[in-house]
């Protein structure tokens, strides 16, 4: 035997990094807190997403998840909670993400990149919906690019189809001027492609790309796919507010009025308990209205009126200024 077969033989791990951030066992811990997450259950997510950390406290899949349920819960309550905890857990994924790349399998790097470019594309969210809307382009632009390297290492990650599906259909909606004079292209037909391949093959997003293919769909004025889906995934995770919403608005916008108060409603009724900063209690009550006076109920309308004009001087002042016109218009309606 010679003396290179038995270094091979005493160190073959060195030399082949094993694939350790996509086990049977993580996937499982991912797969469990994106259903809770799902299911608005967003202590049960953080919980079990925590449980990486525990496993392996170099991956960086522990922050990126919980960054995701951070982010959720943001959206959901239409408010900043975390703020700079929110950034820093985004800067801890990117840093160990970067550390692994020194020295991982083909597919763990291509992991790490697929890791890095949501990192980014969280960012570009929270840019959009409390900071700045230039701030979310660049951050748009850093994760097509970190997706496009994880497919050039791996081709096979189709997980990382649902987040360049995503930047490639929304940047075409939103480059409107810029597209129409060429400087982008319209790609929502690719990006719709993509979200389809992540659907159908990806390890852990089938469930994420199809939330977002619901919203894709009413974009597309498709009502029926998106209420298909949409009340698919409803009964999957009937706990949480994440279907409700597209559910209403794929009725409102295709004229089933009653279906559309149903669930404009339901939503008022949950956020009624938990008003929160009142954002979405009077986007709810809002379209519940324009719901009623289409199906000439407007005696109905009062009910909704009075309970906002007693909890007028609970809403926070900034809340009173992003949801000014709808506030105005549920109060002076007649």
């Amino acid at each position: 035997m010679t003396a290179l077969l038995c270094l091979l033989l005493l160190f073959p791990l060195s030399a082949v990094p094993a694939n350790s951030l996509l086990t049977d066992e993580k996937l499982d811990v991912i797969q469990d807190g994106g259903e809770a997450l799902l299911n608005g259950d967003w202590e049960k997510s953080y919980r079990l997403f925590d449980y990486l950390l525990e496993l392996d406290s170099t991956d960086p899949s522990g922050y990126l998840f919980r960054a995701a349920v951070m982010q959720g819960e943001m959206m959901d309550a239409e408010e900043n909670i975390y703020g700079d905890r929110f950034l820093e857990t985004l800067d801890s994924v990117k840093s160990l993400a970067e550390r692994k790349l020194d020295a991982c399998s083909r597919r763990d790097s291509a992991v790490c990149y697929l890791y890095i470019g949501h990192a980014y594309a969280y960012r570009s969210l929270w840019e959009a919906r409390f900071a700045s809307n230039y701030s979310a382009i660049t951050y748009g632009f850093k994760a097509r690019s970190q997706y496009h390297k994880g497919l050039a290492v791996d081709s096979t990650l189709y997980d990382l189809y649902f987040g360049l599906g995503s930047y490639h259909y929304w940047k075409s909606v939103k480059a409107g001027f810029f597209r129409t004079v060429g400087l982008f292209k319209n790609d929502k037909v690719k990006g719709i492609r993509e979200l389809q391949f992540a659907i159908d093959s990806s390890l852990f997003s089938r469930e994420s790309a199809r939330a977002s293919l619901i919203w894709v769909w009413i974009n597309e004025k498709q009502y029926d796919s998106a209420m298909a889906l949409a009340s698919r995934m409803r009964e999957r995770y009937p706990h949480g507010n994440s279907f409700l919403w597209p559910l209403a608005e794929a009725f409102y916008k295709s004229r089933q009025d009653d279906s559309a108060l149903a669930y404009y409603s339901r939503l008022f009724e949950r956020l009624k308990s938990r008003p929160g900063n009142f954002f979405n209690l009077i986007e709810s009550a809002y379209w519940i209205i324009q719901s009623l006076d289409r199906l000439d109920r407007k005696k109905e309308i009062a009910a909704y009126q009075s309970f906002l004009q007693e909890n007028y001087p609970q809403i926070p002042r900034q809340i009173k200024r992003k949801q000014k016109s709808k506030l105005a218009a549920i109060l002076r309606h007649q």
